[in-house]
């Protein structure tokens, strides 16, 4: 059983109305989950993979900000872990063929503030409340981890406008991303 998850209401990515912290089964493989964020949402996340033994991979889904080089608009599969200081916590295999993105961040909202070692990354680093706590959380239940993020703006203006029109706008590839990974499992 797979269970997506996502911070946010309005980040759901299936047409199904959901509650913060209530499962809801969308088929026989598939679940979703609204969790809320940073580590209240881990705390909610925990509390389901502990109620459904069931679920062996958690796919977080939600937007983030980009720190570098990340493209607003594109959808990315995160597979380097790192610490708000640039460490490596973690690497993650693919499930998808999206363009591959390293990804960090903490308990606070991102504001747009440079991060120095960014720049030294080859590829794009984006920004999250939730990956970092997501994938230990999962880890913990011993349950496979995938992370697949929209890049929604830069951390500065009207984030949560940015955000709704992101998702809006992408509402069809995301929902055909979601629907080739049923497809494969």
């Amino acid at each position: 059983m797979n269970l997506i998850a996502f911070p946010l209401k309005h980040e759901n990515p299936f047409p199904i109305k959901v509650k913060v912290g209530d499962p809801e089964k969308i088929n026989d493989k598939t679940m979703i989950l609204c969790t809320g964020t940073g580590s209240k949402g881990a705390e909610v996340l925990g509390s389901a993979l502990s109620n459904y033994p069931e679920i062996e991979r958690v796919i977080e889904f939600g937007s983030a900000a980009t720190v570098s080089k990340g493209e607003i608009g594109s959808i990315y599969e995160c597979t380097l872990f790192l610490s708000f200081e640039g460490v490596v916590l973690a690497t993650a295999g693919r499930i998808t063929k999206l363009p591959v993105t390293a990804v960090t961040g903490s308990d606070e909202l991102y504001n747009g503030e440079g991060l120095d070692w960014a720049s030294h990354i080859s590829f794009p680093l984006i920004y999250t409340q939730e990956s970092l706590i997501f994938r230990n959380v999962a880890t913990e239940f011993r349950k496979d981890f995938t992370s697949i993020r929209i890049v929604t703006d830069d951390g500065t203006g009207d984030i949560r406008s940015q955000v709704t029109f992101h998702i809006n706008n992408s509402k069809k590839k995301i929902s055909t991303i979601f629907q080739k990974i049923k497809e494969t499992d």
